[in-house]
């Protein structure tokens, strides 16, 4: 009876056009291609730059180190006050409520494992890009043949508008790849009916919220897809019903936080528009070209205008229910940048590379189509082959011309990229031994449109705040326009006694709002221990202000190698 029911599983899923074939040794060799292929496209340039990509790069890595340190400290009886502190120290944690947890587990791990640099961090994003290739195979390969399959996830790995993800530190490719993972596995229980692939669907669809909100998107596909494919009784399933309850027991808590505790921020983020609302459902529209290029995006919309010739209509009902639902899903969200629609750019390939493979009925003209594949290929290579992530430099030699030079101290920053900053504070301070406050002379509610309020006001507040902060070095950048009056007082000040420059260090690179913008270390030559007892930090993003006790943090300056002397050190005075 179970054979019987297992060769008619089988049956209904060729007929609906999804291949269940053992792997054989030609689908391994291809899987392992395509991986041999594209690592070296990936990671060309991997060592060049530090965090800068859009500011949420930096504060990717500096959630990551958090995490390492949470894996390493394991503060299990005070873990919000060890996060206070923590935030306390090293000011750049929006990620810890602002993003969802996944991806920093793995970053943290990979930080373990590596120690905390740059390298680490985007070996973390080689390992999501990898599983993306994988599934991205396995999907197409059941829906059609290993042949598109490696077609279309070698395009996935190298095509520039999604290469440029695999090279930041970004939260696109761990979304796209445990996407990917829950639509395959969706794809199997429509047309196997397995049940084991519904609960890995729940598994990996968690996996994917719990790592970026945008993978919301996986909602709607599921129900266009489940309601055009199986009917609205498929969600009353028991199977489907208990993948419902996984779904929420392993994504609720997390969201459960956010609401409570951060939610008119977020909502603040994703209410912001940048379009007017007559333009705002063509946006993603027009990125197409973009992430696609015109030729892959010319193959794909004629793909989609000619699959009732060489596609099964249950195949191309999912490719759209997976475009629909992205499309209209992102549209719906007011904050818009092209990089949210990522995550439709496998069902396009998919259709581009299956009309070039399967439209052509002739053996001459079907050898010809499938000969096309070949330059879209080594185009997209060479496309992806040139790209060059946008990169800043300059932070890391900031951060050790402090850390470097004395064994602890109070560092006060004011500049572009806080985040990059502490990320190389904490990396080079083993003992932790250093504070970076970043909310002196003012606080802002994530971006300067969200709301900001200042602190300080005039040359008396600053030295107050210095001499009671104990600040021992302030960092100040030169060349970047200013905001508060209060930052012009203070660079002000900084010109003369008792401040002693350290060193000027020019931040160079691609990826800047401002030329000939470089970060000047200065040191209080009049420092002393700070009078206050304890550190407030100025919190727009929550409903109250975090306060902690200053002899909590390990600041004992005993044993200082050095102080910086009468000549600069560091960098180029």
């Amino acid at each position: 009876m179970d054979a019987l029911k297992e060769n008619v599983c089988e049956e209904l899923a060729a007929s609906a056009g999804l291949n269940p074939r053992r792997w054989t040794v030609r689908s391994f060799a291809l899987l392992l291609s395509v991986l041999f292929v594209s690592t070296p496209v990936i990671v060309r340039g991997i060592h060049t730059g530090e965090f800068s990509y859009n500011v949420d790069e930096t504060q990717h890595a500096v959630t990551g180190l958090f995490v390492a340190d949470l894996l390493h400290d394991h503060p299990l009886a005070h873990p919000v006050e060890y996060a206070y502190q923590y935030y306390a120290q090293y000011p750049a944690l929006a990620g810890v409520v602002h993003w969802p947890p996944l991806f920093y587990l793995f970053e943290g791990l990979s930080f373990i494992l590596f120690g905390p640099t740059v390298l680490a961090a985007r070996l973390s994003i080689l390992l999501f890009a990898w599983i993306a290739i994988a599934f991205c195979f396995l999907l197409f390969r059941e829906l059609q043949d290993e042949w598109i399959a490696a077609a279309v996830a070698l395009t996935l790995a190298c095509l520039p508008s999604v290469l440029l993800f695999e090279k930041t530190v970004m939260l696109e490719i761990p979304c796209l790849a445990m996407s990917l993972g829950a639509i395959l596995f969706w794809t199997r229980y429509l047309f196997r009916q397995s049940t084991g692939d519904v609960y890995r669907f729940a598994i990996f669809a968690s996996a994917a919220v719990l790592t970026k909100q945008n993978a919301v998107f996986l909602i709607p596909f599921c129900l266009l897809s489940g309601l055009s494919l199986s009917g609205w009784r498929l969600f009353l399933r028991p199977a489907v019903l208990r993948a419902m309850v996984v779904c929420v027991v392993l994504a609720a808590p997390f969201y459960v936080l956010v609401y409570r505790v951060h939610w008119k921020t977020i909502a603040m983020d994703l209410d912001e528009r940048k379009a007017s609302a007559g333009n705002g459902t063509m946006v993603y529209l027009r990125a197409l070209p973009e992430q696609l290029g015109w030729i892959l995006l010319f193959l794909a919309l004629t793909g989609i205008l000619v699959s009732w010739r060489w596609d099964r209509s249950r195949n191309v009902t999912l490719m759209l229910s997976w475009i629909v639902a992205c499309y209209g899903t992102f549209t719906l969200i007011g904050h818009k940048e092209p990089r949210y629609a990522l995550y439709w750019v496998p069902p396009f390939l998919y259709f581009a590379f299956g009309m070039l493979t399967g439209y052509f009925r002739r053996p001459v003209l079907k050898k010809a189509g499938a000969a096309l594949v070949l330059p879209v290929l080594a185009t997209t290579l060479a496309a992806g082959w040139s790209l060059r992530r946008p990169y800043v430099c300059g932070y890391e030699a900031a951060a050790t011309s402090i850390t470097g030079s004395v064994n602890s101290g109070i560092i006060l920053y004011d500049g572009p990229l806080p985040g990059n900053f502490i990320f190389f504070v904490r990396a080079h301070d083993p003992h932790r031994r250093f504070l970076v406050i970043r909310k002196a002379l003012y606080a802002v509610r994530l971006k300067l449109g969200g709301g900001s309020v200042e602190l300080l006001h005039d040359k008396s507040d600053i030295e107050k705040f210095i001499s009671a902060s104990g600040i021992r070095f302030v960092v100040a950048s030169g060349g970047q326009s200013l905001h508060f009056p209060s930052q012009e007082v203070l660079r002000s000040m900084l010109a003369g006694p008792p401040f002693h420059p350290v060193g000027r260090f020019p931040i160079e690179g691609t990826d800047l709002d401002t030329p000939n913008l470089d970060l000047n270390v200065y040191e209080n030559t009049k420092w002393t221990q700070p009078t206050e007892k304890y550190l407030r930090i100025k919190m727009l993003t929550l409903d109250h202000d975090i306060v902690v006790p200053m002899d909590r943090f390990n600041l004992d300056a005993e044993g200082d190698r050095q102080s910086a002397g009468p000549e600069p050190k560091g960098g180029n005075q």
